[in-house]
């Protein structure tokens, strides 16, 4: 079966600054990605992104905003990743009216965030009338009991995005976190990061045993998707893209 390794385009936050940013500044960097992207500069993401050897994107919804795309916008997006060799396989982002509408334009079920600007109720009336799913993506949080409080206890349409970088920068027991939420976590946000900070680093080389993470994904049964997540301040990921790509699909065949 083939590995189910995708590229998530919040990597390249820092792409319209030359990747000179501070994390503190994310919803800057997001304001001005979501402002500056046009069809040009997504059809040169999505050939950097193919250039990596990756088949599979997860969007990060700056490169759709819906402030600033349309349904035709947002189908030609798609179109152009897809000439491109990718898959389109979530959104990286709340589960809103907005958003939703972006995902039924791109034809993509699964979206993938907090609960920024809603609320678990509004995003229970949201998947309840069908055509997406939701998963909650873990940042502050330290335990399962956290994360299901987020999510009611979770349900069908309504999972969990783990973020193995937040649980390292956290100093969650990543693994007993995974195992103890089962059958819920539905993505895999795959990132590592340097102890006691929030700085990405290579896969492999930080505080996150992403390795045994991967494992236990096994363990339980997991089936999605591991999207690579790496948003440095200072250096553009894609020098790294394919190394860590590499270093993915060696590790799933090891633990899987």
């Amino acid at each position: 079966m083939a590995q189910k390794i995708a590229f998530n385009t919040a990597n390249l936050v820092g792409r319209v600054s030359g990747y000179r940013f501070k994390l503190k500044d994310w919803g800057r960097q997001h304001d001005r990605t979501a402002a500056e992207t046009d069809a040009a500069a997504w059809t040169g993401i999505c050939a950097d992104i193919a250039a990596a050897g990756y088949h599979a994107a997860e969007v990060w919804i700056a490169h759709v905003d819906p402030r600033f795309v349309n349904e035709a916008q947002a189908r030609q997006r798609r179109r152009i990743a897809a000439d491109a060799g990718i898959d389109i396989v979530a959104l990286a982002a709340p589960c809103t009216p907005d958003t939703a509408r972006i995902a039924a334009w791109m034809d993509v079920e699964v979206l993938n965030g907090g609960l920024w600007g809603t609320d678990l109720e509004q995003v229970k009336s949201i998947v309840r009338a069908g055509g997406v799913r939701w998963n909650f993506e873990n940042h502050p949080e330290k335990s399962a009991p956290e994360i299901l409080d987020k999510i009611g206890g979770g349900s069908e349409r309504i999972g969990v995005c783990i973020d193995t970088g937040w649980l390292g920068s956290q100093q969650v027991n990543a693994p007993a976190l995974i195992r103890e939420l089962g059958s819920l976590v539905r993505h895999v946000h795959v990132k590592d990061v340097l102890p006691d900070t929030h700085q990405t680093c290579l896969l492999g080389q930080g505080a996150v045993n992403v390795e045994a993470c991967l494992a236990t994904l096994h363990e339980i049964g997991y089936a999605g998707w591991y999207s690579w997540e790496d948003e440095p301040e200072g250096r553009n990921p894609l020098d790294t893209a394919v190394e860590n790509r590499l270093w993915l699909e060696r590790t799933l065949r090891r633990t899987q």
